[in-house]
């Protein structure tokens, strides 16, 4: 299961290395950030000088993609379980088929095709120093 302390650990070692991995692959600059698509290719800002650079630099050193993504997805996996946290809660506690049917419908919108989903954003300061930005979505 994802946690706080994995992805601050995994942000913590990203931190240490990315600035040198620009620096190797000759990019002088990091995006802005970087978001990932439904089929799991960075995106960068349309504005970035070194996108073309820098998704080369990630294809030859799949590591740096690997942890860049993963801690994206780990991010994303530990907010849905948040978000679902207050339902499994509700849901044990609940002593009836009554109150169970009151539960599921009070959190109908996690079953729904139609729920708000959290996405996650890497953003990168001048120094190449990455945090983690949640924001909801409605699910297409």
């Amino acid at each position: 299961m994802p946690s706080q302390r994995n992805i601050d650990a995994l942000t913590e070692h990203i931190n240490q290395k990315f600035p040198a991995f620009l620096s190797e692959n000759g990019i002088p600059a990091a995006p802005a950030s970087i978001h990932y698509d439904a089929y799991g290719q960075a995106q960068f800002p349309a504005d970035y000088p070194y996108a073309a650079q820098l998704k080369q630099a990630l294809q030859d050193n799949p590591g740096m993609e690997r942890e860049l993504s993963t801690v994206t997805a780990l991010n994303e996996f530990k907010n849905a379980l948040d978000e679902s946290q207050p339902f499994q809660q509700e849901y044990a506690a609940a002593s009836s088929q009554a109150a169970i049917d009151k539960v599921i419908a009070k959190y109908a919108q996690l079953f729904s095709n139609d729920q708000q989903s959290s996405s996650s954003m890497l953003i990168f300061d001048d120094s190449g120093q990455m945090r983690i930005a949640s924001t909801t979505k409605m699910a297409t």
